[in-house]
């Protein structure tokens, strides 16, 4: 393991997720990267309830959705590895719509040269991953190194 990428989301799992990863790079004595990829639609609706704090704490939250995406992954750096002796890199994407999801995460991987992907994934039928396609699918056909997946 040269340098493994986590891949962090709201699911119930991420946090054992990120935790395993944290502790295999430090293993390893490795760095680990840790991405957070947000949709314009979580964005907007995580907006409203920042703007919501801003305003009773007559502040400003002002953030792209690479930023608050970056802000979500150091989150969970801090909460859930700062215990470890470990080298973290914390990453934010914000993309479009889910179906450019993969595509980041693929990307990220690539620009940092990462040798296995950490990320969860959730269990639909054939015609589920036909109709709305599916992300962990998509990583998993084209990363060429390793993927380890949780389901939900």
């Amino acid at each position: 393991m040269k340098k493994p990428l986590v891949v962090t989301d709201p699911s119930d799992r991420a946090p054992e997720l990120i935790r395993e990863a944290g502790e295999r790079a430090a293993d390893a004595g490795v760095p680990l990267c840790v991405l957070t990829v947000v949709s314009q639609d979580e964005f907007e609706k995580d907006s409203e309830v920042l703007g919501k704090i801003a305003r009773t704490e007559r502040t400003d939250y002002e953030l792209s959705p690479a930023e608050y995406a970056e802000e979500v992954a150091q989150t969970a750096v801090s909460d859930l590895l700062s215990d470890l002796e470990i080298e973290t890199e914390t990453i934010g994407r914000g993309v479009g719509d889910d179906k450019e999801r993969a595509d980041a995460i693929l990307e990220v991987a690539a620009e940092n040269d990462c040798d296995y992907i950490f990320m969860v994934g959730r269990r639909r039928s054939p015609t589920g991953k036909v109709l709305f396609g599916d992300t962990a699918q998509k990583v998993i056909l084209n990363f060429e190194d390793y993927v380890v997946t949780l389901t939900e």
